[in-house]
């Protein structure tokens, strides 16, 4: 397999708020050890031997703290399993009763769509892992029997980043039943054609806060604009006691990366963090120069810089530029920079002080969590590319389908979304730290990687398979010009499109 950088910052946003609520269905089985190697083509074709899920995290009263669980030997399963949970998927235990009325559902079948950005010239390929994994399981779970023994067909739209309109459009016209593990950047363009038509959503992030809160909208990883996964201030404020005072954020002049570096600051300072500087922004397309705004930054004092962008080449250009002139201050930033292609760019050690939060138990890892090696070795047996947001629609998928299953002969979109707000405790299957979908909350576990040369290094928690979880991760978010423009009603969900 391949692996493709991210090398735009716009879907980031997801991928960084992936940790959960306290708890996770992981174990550690194989001694403590902090360094890793970037993700690669190597991960995939290992094979580790299968350990059973267990709690991996514990918490208490003052600090966080990680706790092993006990390994032990599962016995073969008597059903086809993902991870931890048996596949949502297999022939109909009943002759399925749907009488075609049901948009996209037969008794035989079942339509889906899904998209991605990856016909924008500007990055091609863009994000296209996250299409690459709801193929592969499609094909897998149509292997198993379908949802109930409908086999599905799934229509891909692919929005070339700013052609979401046609794309979603695309989507309502095509006789599908739900979006399911798409992905495009720009959102907030396909809210009020997504209402018109009723087409409901389980994509594999959200970016804008209308879509995050939107109408008939649920995700594996909930990214709502009034909480944000805490995790990462709270960690860092131990490993950088004195990093952390004074801050300086600097983001790409987008909307995504925009409305990180609200959140960060809305949230930061009761974890302990101080700001230096927190309106900087540099051109996503990259700078001519980077040496004005690395003087801005030291002229304020900045002790660490707070990063919200792409890896390659803008954070590497800018990490340069910085220890060039004098500025070798932590960076902190999201999980979009765990990818193979940005860690072996760093043969200078430019990018050694990056430090990046994550709810996914590293690839690299599999050996501690089935799930991500069945994740693996999905990608690896129907082709296709892996990446951390592969993972995450592998969960939005999962959750779809876990739901539209529970319908049993008679599937309906008004069953499915009922099931969906049901689901109050989700892991992927155990790919990640626990989420609350049905809730639209985000987590409250989280893990800190560090780049050290070509590897990355866990920096906190550092015991393999495991997250550090406090309830109070989960965080209120106040204030911001887009938590304001999403015009939520009082159960959360946005009318910014809502028809008048």
């Amino acid at each position: 397999m391949r692996h493709r950088p991210l090398r735009f910052a716009a879907a980031f946003t997801a991928l960084a708020l992936v940790a959960s609520a306290c708890g996770s269905d992981r174990k550690a089985t194989e001694p403590s050890s902090a360094a890793t190697t970037p993700p690669s083509a190597a991960a995939t074709t290992t094979s580790p031997a299968a350990t059973t899920p267990g709690s991996a995290t514990a918490t208490s009263g003052g600090a966080a703290t990680t706790t092993p669980a006990t390994a032990t030997t599962a016995p073969a399963p008597a059903v086809a399993m993902f991870g931890d949970a048996p596949w949502p998927c297999g022939p109909a235990k009943s002759p399925n009763t749907d009488s075609g009325s049901e948009k996209g559902v037969t008794a035989a079948s079942v339509s889906i769509a899904t998209g991605d950005d990856a016909g924008y010239a500007g990055s091609p390929g863009l994000n296209h892992q996250t299409t690459d994994a709801v193929k592969a399981l499609v094909a897998e779970c149509n292997d198993l029997g379908g949802i109930n023994g409908r086999k599905i067909t799934l229509n891909y739209f692919d929005a070339a980043l700013f052609n979401v309109g046609p794309a979603i459009q695309g989507a309502c016209d095509g006789n599908n039943f739900f979006l399911v593990g798409e992905g495009w950047a720009f959102d907030s363009n396909q809210e009020e054609i997504r209402l018109g038509c009723g087409l409901p959503a389980v994509p594999t992030y959200s970016v804008s806060a209308a879509f995050a809160h939107g109408k008939d909208m649920f995700q594996g990883v909930p990214n709502p604009s009034d909480e944000t996964p805490a995790a990462i201030f709270a960690q860092t404020s131990q490993l950088l006691p004195d990093a952390v005072k004074k801050v300086g954020v600097l983001v790409g002049n987008y909307s995504a990366t925009q409305e990180t570096r609200d959140k960060f600051v809305s949230v930061a300072p009761a974890f302990g963090w101080g700001f230096s500087e927190t309106t900087l922004e540099y051109n996503i397309a990259g700078e001519t120069d980077w040496t004005p705004i690395v003087k801005q930054l030291k002229d304020a004092g900045a002790t660490a810089v707070a990063w919200s962008g792409s890896c390659l080449p803008n954070l590497q250009l800018f990490a340069q530029t910085a220890k060039a002139n004098g500025l070798d201050v932590p960076i902190i930033t999201d999980v979009n920079h765990y990818e193979a292609r940005c860690a072996a760019a760093n043969t200078d050690g430019a990018l050694d002080n990056v430090y990046m939060r994550s709810a996914f138990i590293p690839f690299e890892e599999a050996d501690a969590t089935k799930a991500t090696k069945d994740y693996l070795d999905l990608i690896a047996k129907r082709g296709g590319d892996v990446a951390q947001l592969g993972a995450q629609a592998t969960s939005s998928f999962l959750l779809w389908a876990t739901a539209a299953s529970q319908c049993g002969p008679a599937l309906t979109r008004a069953c499915t979304l009922s099931n969906l707000g049901k689901i109050h405790e989700w892991t992927g299957h155990g790919l990640h730290a626990k989420t609350d979908p049905g809730g639209n909350h985000p987590p409250a576990c989280g893990l800190v990687l560090r780049m050290q040369g070509t590897n990355y290094v866990r920096a906190a928690p550092t015991k393999r398979g495991t997250f550090d979880c406090k309830p109070e991760w989960v965080a209120k978010v106040s204030g911001t010009p887009a938590l304001a423009a999403a015009l939520l009603d009082a159960n959360r969900i946005s009318q910014q499109f809502a028809a008048k």
